[in-house]
C-alpha cells in the first residue's frame, strides 16, 4: 500500500515567512562603500555618511555622491589634497550583487547656517573610461604613421566592438610607441602581460556571438562615440566590474591585477535572438524577433511561436530574468511596486514634408555649361571674342538653385487616418541638395518625427515584489527587459521595456533603496536607419580617400 505524502502547511508558511524576512533584512542592509587611492590601495570603508546616491545608466556615464561629516577621517584624507600620494581616488559600492565603481570627479566643503560642515564627494561611473580611449586608425603604428587612414572592422557587434577596444587598450598598456607612466620601470616597456594591465576586455569567441552584424569604424574618435549607435541599434549593454583580491575570476583562468577594470558587452534584451515586446495578462506575452527584410534595409519585428518556458523559472530560489521570456511583470494595483508611471500618446501632425534649398548635383553646373557654350557659339558666329563666361556670371544669380532645388513627399495613408482636417505640411531641414541620399534621409526623418507616438516610463520600488540586483542576488538590473501595466490602458495590456537606469540611495534617516527607471527606447525609422548605414559607408569610403 503506497503512502501519500502530506504537506505541513504550518511548516511551509513558516519557511516562506523566514525567506521573506531574510530578503527584507538583506534588502535593508547598508551597502559596502570603500574608498581607494589612485593605486587601488584601500583607504577605508565608509561607515559615517549623511546621504549617498549612486546611479548607473545604460550606455552612459552615471554619477555618484556621498556626504560625510567634515571631522570624519576619510573626509580629512580627501580634503588633504596636497599630502595625498595620489591625486585620484576611487570608490566601490557593493549592494545586492551589484558593484558600482568610479573615480572622483570633484569634492566640495559646505558649511550651512546651523554651523554644520559637510564634505560632499562626486564620482563618475567607470563607463567614463570609454570616453577617454581614442580608437586610432591603426593602433599598431605610431601616431606619425597611420596607414590605412581608417580603422574598419566588420562582424558581430559585440565581437567587433570588443576587439576594437582591446587593441586600443593594448596600445595604451603596452607603451609600444609612447613613454610609459613610469619610464624608469623596465616592466612597463613593451608590456603585453594582461596580468599587469589597469583594464581588460572579457574574451569572446566570434562563433559564440549572436548579436547583429555591424561596421565598426573610427578615425581618432573616442570609443563611446564609436560604439554608442551600435550599442543602441543592437540593444547591447556594456558592463563594468572592478576585480578585487578575493573575487571569483571574471572568466576561467583569468589572472588580473587588483583593481583592474573588466569591461564586457552583454545582450540582456534578446533584441535579435527572440524576446517579448508586449502582450496582455490573458493571452500571455507575444514573442517576437527583430530581423532585416530581404531588401537588406527594412527592419521588422516578426512574431514567433511561443518558446518553451525557461527551466530557470521552475528552480526554487532562482533569481533573474531570461531575455527570451521576460519573467518580471509589474501590475498597476493598489499594492504594487510601481511608485510612479507615465504614458503619453500623441497623434501624427504633418502629412507632407518638404526639404531642399539647393539644386540636385549637376543641375547648376549643366545650366552654367549651356550658357557658356551658347555665348561662345554666338560670339564665334559674329566674330567677337568669347563672351560665354561673362554672360554666365551675369545670369548665375537668376538661375542658381531654381531647378530641382526642392523636394516634397506626402503620406496619403496618414492623411486618411487623421481625417479631412489635419496639419498640411512641414519643412524639414533645409539648405540641403534635393534628390540626394541626404535629402531622402531628411524627409524620412521629418516624417518619422511627426508620426503618431507613444511613450511609457515607470519607476518601481525594490522588493515589491521583485528584488533589484545582480549575480543571483536580484531578479533584474540595468539592460534587462521587464513588463509593466499602465493604469487606464486597455485591461490587461502589458508594455515590455528595458531598464534604462538604476540608482542606489540612502541617508541616516532612510534605509538603502533602489530606484529603477523603465524608459521607452526612442526608436528610429528603420528606413532612415538603413539609409544612414548607406551614408555611413559613403563616409567610410571618403575617409579612406577612395571617394
Amino acid at each position: 500500500m503506497s503512502t501519500v505524502s502530506t504537506i505541513d502547511f504550518e511548516a511551509e508558511y513558516a519557511a516562506i515567512t523566514r525567506r521573506l524576512e531574510a530578503n527584507r533584512i538583506k534588502r535593508l542592509r547598508p551597502p559596502v562603500v570603500r574608498i581607494w587611492d589612485g593605486n587601488w590601495v584601500l583607504r577605508g570603508q565608509v561607515s559615517h555618511t549623511y546621504t549617498g546616491s549612486f546611479q548607473e545608466v545604460d550606455s552612459e556615464t552615471g554619477v555618484g555622491k556621498i556626504e560625510m561629516p567634515e571631522d570624519y577621517y576619510l573626509s580629512k584624507w580627501i580634503i588633504d589634497h596636497d599630502t595625498r600620494k595620489t591625486k585620484n581616488l576611487h570608490v566601490t559600492v557593493d549592494k545586492d550583487g551589484v558593484r558600482w565603481s568610479g573615480r572622483m570627479d570633484s569634492y566640495e566643503i559646505e558649511k550651512n547656517s546651523t554651523g554644520q560642515t559637510v564634505v560632499r564627494v562626486f564620482f563618475k561611473h567607470d563607463y567614463e573610461e570609454l570616453k577617454h580611449i581614442i580608437c586610432w586608425s591603426n593602433p599598431f603604428l605610431p601616431a606619425e604613421i597611420q596607414f590605412p587612414r581608417l580603422w574598419l572592422m566588420f562582424g558581430p557587434a559585440k565581437w567587433a566592438l570588443k576587439l576594437t577596444l582591446l587593441v586600443n587598450i593594448w596600445r595604451l598598456e603596452s607603451s609600444i610607441w609612447m613613454l610609459p607612466d613610469d619610464p624608469l620601470d623596465p616592466k612597463q616597456w613593451f608590456n603585453f602581460d594582461q596580468t599587469t594591465w589597469s583594464m581588460v576586455v572579457k574574451p569572446l569567441k566570434i562563433e559564440d556571438d549572436r548579436s547583429p552584424f555591424a561596421v565598426v569604424h573610427s578615425r581618432f574618435k573616442d570609443f563611446h562615440t564609436v560604439a554608442k549607435n551600435i550599442l543602441a541599434d543592437g540593444q547591447l549593454t556594456p558592463t563594468f566590474r572592478r576585480y578585487l583580491d578575493g573575487d571569483e575570476p571574471p572568466w576561467p583562468g583569468a589572472r588580473l591585477k587588483h583593481g583592474c577594470l573588466v569591461i564586457d558587452i552583454e545582450d540582456k534584451s534578446g533584441w535579435t535572438s527572440g524576446t517579448s515586446f508586449g502582450g496582455d495578462l490573458f493571452g500571455g506575452l507575444l514573442h517576437a524577433i527583430t530581423n532585416i527584410g530581404s531588401d537588406g534595409k527594412t527592419e521588422n519585428v516578426q512574431s514567433i511561436s511561443d518558446p518553451a518556458f525557461p527551466d530557470e523559472y521552475y528552480q526554487p530560489g532562482w533569481k533573474g530574468t531570461v531575455p527570451s521570456a521576460p519573467g518580471i511583470i509589474y501590475r498597476e494595483t493598489k499594492r504594487n511596486g510601481i511608485v510612479s508611471s507615465g504614458f503619453v500618446g500623441r497623434p501624427a501632425t504633418d502629412v507632407q514634408v518638404v526639404t531642399g534649398g539647393h539644386s540636385m548635383p549637376g543641375v547648376n553646373e549643366l545650366i552654367s555649361a549651356a550658357i557658356q557654350m551658347a555665348g561662345d557659339l554666338i560670339a564665334m558666329m559674329i566674330g567677337v571674342p568669347p563672351v560665354g563666361g561673362a554672360v554666365d556670371a551675369i545670369l548665375k544669380p537668376l538661375y542658381t538653385d531654381t531647378l530641382l532645388a526642392w523636394q516634397a513627399w506626402k503620406s496619403p495613408a496618414r492623411a486618411q487616418q487623421l481625417g479631412w482636417s489635419h496639419y498640411k505640411e512641414g519643412l524639414a531641414s533645409s539648405s540641403s541638395k534635393a534628390y540626394t541620399l541626404s535629402a531622402l534621409i531628411t524627409l524620412r526623418a521629418k516624417l518619422w518625427a511627426t508620426r503618431e507616438q507613444f511613450s511609457h516610463q515607470v519607476q518601481v520600488a525594490d522588493g515589491a515584489p521583485w528584488l533589484i540586483g545582480q549575480r543571483g542576488k536580484g531578479h533584474f538590473y540595468v539592460g534587462d527587459r521587464i513588463g509593466t501595466t499602465v493604469k487606464g490602458a486597455p485591461k490587461g495590456k502589458i508594455y515590455v521595456e528595458r531598464v534604462s537606469e538604476a540608482t542606489l540611495s540612502w541617508s541616516r534617516d532612510r534605509s538603502p533603496s533602489w530606484a529603477i527607471t523603465v524608459g521607452h527606447r526612442e526608436e528610429r525609422d528603420p528606413v532612415v536607419k538603413a539609409l544612414e548605414k548607406v551614408q555611413e559607408l559613403f563616409g567610410i569610403a571618403h575617409d579612406l580617400g577612395v571617394m
